[in-house]
């Protein structure tokens, strides 16, 4: 029998969840909402997602919603919370609020277990690197909860517990943003392609198609690894290196990571 989830928001992160999930659209009926029904409707029909709204009463002009006994999947704005009244106790509430912690959230929403989550961008392919951390407030076996907390969050990536809530934040800086920079690069690769001759859709076609066999062998090898097997003495990688450690590249990722995580933490003071 089919569980009961509940999608509250309907932005990007709601849409590359649930898109093309096949352990969701067999596992649950599920049920989109948020302030703007309309949007709700716009998402399920241009991500072709197998969902229905939910219409939800009113009081005080704040959406009632009814979580007893559902699965909750959060993916409102942070600051989206107090838009909305809780009614019933959930059985699992996964949140994606960065910079919402389950303090926070135990105030809002009753649920037999919290799972705060860091996704990324990839979940659209499945692919997402996604941290987590659970309190549970059950005394159930340990190992059940986690198996299916973890056959939840696997059917849009790869998931990696962490055993402080804390550590929610400082996976901004691995994954939760961490594409946007690649992106970043990935831009600058290809314009330096076409300063040195290619075309634009040349240089964004060999761009890609590295990106991918970067990321097949980074799954065996080590970065330090790949570095060295391409940098011959002497040769033209090393030099170029030299050049991106003079520019302070390196320094300059870990800064703007930092800074990332910083704007969740001081989010949530």
């Amino acid at each position: 029998m089919k569980q009961t989830l509940l999608v509250i928001g309907y932005g990007n992160m709601a849409k590359a969840i649930l898109t093309h999930n096949d352990f969701i659209a067999s596992h649950f009926n599920v049920f989109l909402t948020g302030r703007d029904l309309q949007k709700a409707k716009d998402c399920i029909a241009q991500c072709g997602i197998e969902a229905q709204i939910y219409t939800p009463q009113y009081l005080d002009s704040k959406p009632v919603l009814d979580i007893q006994d559902s699965v909750v999947l959060l993916c409102t704005k942070p600051k989206g919370l107090d838009s909305f009244i809780f009614q019933g106790k959930a059985q699992y509430v996964y949140s994606v609020l960065a910079g919402v912690g389950i303090e926070t959230l135990e105030k809002w929403l009753q649920s037999c277990h919290i799972v705060r989550l860091m996704p990324n961008i990839a979940a659209f392919s499945k692919n997402s690197a996604t941290a987590f951390y659970h309190k549970s407030y059950t005394q159930q076996a340990d190992s059940k909860i986690n198996a299916e907390i973890l056959a939840f969050l696997e059917s849009f990536g790869k998931a990696v517990s962490v055993d402080n809530e804390a550590l929610i934040e400082s996976s901004i800086a691995t994954s939760g943003s961490s594409i946007a920079f690649l992106a970043l690069i990935a831009e600058s690769l290809i314009d330096a392609g076409i300063l040195e001759g290619l075309t634009h859709a040349q240089s964004q076609e060999l761009v890609k198609q590295t990106f991918l066999g970067f990321a097949t062998e980074l799954a065996t090898k080590s970065p330090n690894e790949l570095k060295y097997a391409i940098s011959s003495p002497g040769g033209t990688t090393i030099r170029g290196l030299a050049i991106l450690e003079e520019l302070g590249v390196r320094g300059a990722f870990i800064k703007a990571a930092h800074t990332a995580v910083e704007h969740a933490r001081d989010s949530k003071k």
